[in-house]
């Protein structure tokens, strides 16, 4: 219905419907439900429902003002309003948030009542509110932190984004120092040249960046990590099974040491002076300042690793990246892998989509498929060996050696 008119038939004999109706009782039966991505497959009946189930003015206006609900998030962030709401054992009348937040009751009334109506907080009577799911969530630092840093960091070069591509007659962003970013922030910096100045920015970034994790499966719990390192590694204790390059402060080397507490090797962490300086104290993990873009003076590790390095970087310093990989990379031993988004060929879902345009906007690159992961190794002298994916919209393990 999003696309018909007020002469249109009714919504009930709508061909689109009974059909978005049918996807939804098959993906209520036991099987689907308990199958692979059946939660996530149900969501998505359930919005292609509502969205054909919409007149064309419900579409627009759901549509035109999503940022709205945003900047409403980033308000109640700033009143502290979802940990008050979480934190009472009662629902809460309008006054008494009020009195909490130090606000004018007249402009806290009109908040809750668009939160309610999102919904990120719960009505259960005329000026009397409570938390529910999408409260307890807001609740959490690094999830509140993915508003925070949309917010201040990413919303500014997304409104650049349509005068920008007009300006350069739509061509494909690749320049970290030449994207939306600089006009949206009205700066020539690049993104990583405007963090170390915006430290409130760059806590909330770092901190989403962990946050954002939060109910997904880890990589470690679907990539067989010991059949396809630990068993070819060879050498004594000096021999280093893993660098993490640009590994932040070691959440990653955490991690693993968490799932394989006997790992044998070095572990090395390798990032810039400042980011090291924060390191996590792992057991047996060792620091090492390096710049990527540079020749890699580990040589012949048994598996090098990079997480969300190379979607941050348009295609020719990715390659840059890689080849310093490569050349350090002992032929029929040391692995590569890659931590990244493989977006599908077809059918790519919203969060993929959405942190394709973050990229370009922010840092003029982009979220890749397959066939573009297997042409960019392929000119860093590289190539795939498999793909491990357990959810589109998750992190998967490009798996990489020599050619």
């Amino acid at each position: 219905m999003g696309s018909t008119t007020e002469s249109s038939i009714p919504w009930q004999q709508d061909p689109e419907v009974s059909e978005s109706l049918a996807v939804i009782k098959q993906r209520l039966s036991e099987e689907a439900i308990n199958g692979p991505d059946g939660r996530r497959k149900l969501i998505e009946a359930a919005r292609n429902l509502a969205n054909t189930l919409e007149t064309p003015g419900e579409s627009v206006q759901r549509l035109a003002y999503l940022p709205l609900q945003t900047v409403l998030l980033q308000v109640g962030i700033n009143l502290d309003l979802f940990n008050i709401l979480q934190r009472s054992s009662k629902p809460l009348s309008t006054q008494a948030i009020a009195e909490q937040t130090g606000a004018e009751p007249a402009l806290i009334q009109r908040i809750l009542r668009f939160l309610a109506a999102i919904p990120a907080i719960k009505e259960v009577g005329p000026g009397l509110f409570t938390a529910n799911n999408v409260t307890r969530t807001l609740t959490v630092p690094g999830l509140a932190a993915g508003v925070i840093h949309n917010m201040v960091t990413v919303n500014p070069a997304w409104a650049a984004l349509p005068s920008f591509l007009e300006k350069t007659e739509y061509r494909n962003p690749s320049d970290v120092a030449n994207c939306p970013f600089q006009p949206g922030h009205n700066t020539p910096d690049s993104l990583f040249e405007w963090f170390p100045k915006h430290p409130t920015a760059h806590n909330a970034f770092m901190l989403w960046m962990t946050g954002q994790r939060e109910g997904r499966d880890r990589w470690l719990d679907f990539f067989p990590f010991p059949e396809r390192v630990v068993d070819g590694f060879q050498g004594g204790p000096e021999a280093v099974m893993l660098v993490d390059i640009g590994g932040g402060i070691g959440h990653e080397i955490q991690a693993i040491k968490q799932y394989y507490p006997s790992l044998p090797g070095r572990l090395i962490l390798q990032d810039t002076p400042e980011t090291l300086k924060q390191a996590l104290a792992v057991d047996s993990m060792e620091t090492m300042a390096y710049d990527f873009f540079t020749e890699q003076t580990v040589k012949g590790a048994r598996t090098y690793y990079l997480r969300n390095i190379l979607h941050d970087w348009p295609l020719a310093q990715s390659i840059s990246i890689l080849k310093n990989v490569a050349a350090a990379m002992t032929p029929g031993y040391s692995k590569l892998l890659l931590n990244e988004l493989v977006i599908p060929d077809k059918g790519a879902d919203i969060v993929g989509a959405q942190i394709d345009f973050t990229m370009m906007c922010a840092l003029g690159s982009e979220e890749r498929s397959e066939g573009q992961w297997r042409q960019m190794l392929d000119e860093a002298g590289l190539k795939i060996v498999k793909v491990w994916t357990k959810a589109q919209e998750a992190e998967s393990i490009i798996e990489v050696d020599l050619k």
